[in-house]
């Protein structure tokens, strides 16, 4: 051992080190004294307290009276109860006041260090509690972490505003703006089931259009996921608990469950989800703007963000061992043996899920919706019947038409054909559109208006012959001649 001990180390290590070679080496208390400045009588009280309890000897005692005070007990309870009222009054306060009341009870009576050792020896889940419950829960409350036992049996859905700047080139000015992620992921495997990214706020359209593509079955092979969740949890916003929410859960036997009042907590893995798309992605890319940083200037369109996280997605998260489950998302999905519970068909699931403009009526031309004219062959024979339409806001080039609460057929729209507008940049074009025509016409009248030559002529005034003015005279009458 050597004499120089960190002060990390043991109190009692520390205090054997001083004593060691006259232990072990049997160096006398005079030489050891010498080497390492410590007084003789000091080594030899250390070395009497090893020889008869060891090392367990060499520990301080802590005194069985520590935290208590000598004050009455009347006194304890006065000085606890100020120091658990909100707002917390101050030591010095508290003595004054005890020093009012000893003048009438002898009982009360406590020095500002007894005031200050009462206080310390309060437990502080009791301080933080007495100061504020919702600080209470949030640090020092016990979570309860569920563990779904198998996929589909746990879905967690949220809205994220992500931290980036992209250019919204949809409108006449690009301007940079926030994206949303609408993201549903199973509580089991850690697999992204669905999402939603565009600029849209939170609402439950966009809840609906990221259950039906989480819900279906996938194209990708690197994303075999489907199926219809046992339980959807969800927090407590308006959109989660819209009439249209509900009425999705019950057509399709989901459970919805969400979180208590106020205490959020239970989205971790949902949350945890933004937290890595952030940290990981959105932070190498262009215009990332962590919270309550400037604003950085954005380096991508709409567009471009949503390749790069789809791909993103399903190359990197899906395929990444899950700290916490020693999985890939993709590897605990797949490899669970089970059948998911899937809807009838795609069909099915446009009627609960696609946007729902209300009742349409077919014209000679087609169906109108959005401005725009609709027409497929099967509206021959249907001229003037009422049908029901439906169309995802994220391509407006078709739509659904349903007759009777049944398909009749997908209309689409011969202007928009090839094209894949989504509905904020259809309702901008169709706004610019009537700018333009609003301008045109007042161009028009305003030229028309000034060309003054092209009014008809009217003719100038003649000119009236001067009156000769008369002086006022007495009028004379033939009798009077």
């Amino acid at each position: 051992m050597t004499d120089n001990s960190s002060s990390d180390e043991d109190p009692a290590l520390q205090k054997y080190s001083l004593i060691a070679p006259c232990v072990e080496d049997g160096v006398t208390l005079t030489e050891r004294a010498k080497q390492i400045g410590v007084n003789r009588k000091t080594l030899a009280r250390l070395i009497d307290k090893f020889d008869r309890g060891g090392m367990e000897a060499l520990r301080r005692k802590e005194r069985s009276d520590k935290g208590s005070s000598t004050v009455s007990e009347d006194t304890l309870k006065f000085v606890k109860g100020k120091l658990l009222t909100s707002p917390i009054l101050s030591l010095a306060t508290i003595e004054r006041q005890l020093q009012r009341l000893n003048s009438h009870e002898e009982d009360f009576s406590a020095s500002y260090q007894q005031i200050r050792r009462i206080k310390n020896g309060i437990h502080e889940d009791l301080l933080i509690f007495a100061r504020s419950e919702k600080e209470f829960e949030e640090e020092r409350e016990l979570l309860f972490r569920h563990e779904a036992g198998h996929p589909n049996e746990v879905w967690q859905c949220d809205h994220k505003y992500l931290d980036i700047f992209v250019w919204n080139t949809s409108e006449p000015a690009a301007r940079s703006v926030k994206p949303v992620l609408t993201a549903i992921i199973d509580d089991y495997s850690r697999a992204i089931m669905g999402y939603y990214l565009d600029l849209s706020p939170p609402s439950a359209q966009r809840t609906a259009i990221t259950l039906r593509q989480a819900i279906w079955k996938k194209d990708s092979e690197d994303w075999l996921v489907c199926g219809i969740p046992e339980r959807l949890y969800t927090d407590r916003g308006a959109d989660f608990k819209s009439a249209r929410i509900e009425q999705i859960a019950a057509e399709l036997g989901i459970r919805l469950s969400k979180t208590k009042p106020r205490k959020p907590r239970g989205k971790g893995k949902i949350e945890r989800f933004f937290e890595t798309v952030n940290q990981t992605l959105m932070s190498e890319l262009p215009g990332y703007t962590p919270e309550d940083a400037q604003q950085a200037e954005p380096g991508m369109t709409l567009k471009q963000l949503q390749i790069i996280f789809q791909d993103w997605l399903l190359s990197e998260y899906m395929q990444h061992v899950h700290s916490e489950t020693g999985e890939t998302p993709f590897s605990r999905w797949t490899n669970h043996h089970q059948v998911p519970r899937l809807a009838p068909s795609l069909e099915a699931l446009n009627i609960l899920l696609l946007t729902v403009p209300g009742g349409r009526k077919i014209r000679q031309d087609g169906v109108r919706i959005l401005s725009n004219v609709y027409f497929a062959p099967e509206f021959e024979g249907l001229v003037g019947k009422d049908v029901t339409v439906r169309y995802d806001p994220s391509d407006v080039s078709e739509i659904l038409v349903y007759l009777n609460n049944k398909l009749l057929c997908r209309a689409k729209c011969s202007e928009l054909t090839g094209q894949k507008p989504t509905l904020r940049e259809h309702l901008i074009a169709r706004a610019l559109y009537k700018r333009k025509l609003r301008n045109e016409i007042r161009e028009s009248i305003n030229y028309s208006t000034s060309m003054i030559a092209a009014l008809r002529k009217l003719p100038e005034p003649a000119a009236q012959a001067e009156i000769t003015k008369r002086s006022p005279g007495i009028k004379r009458y033939s009798v009077e001649e």
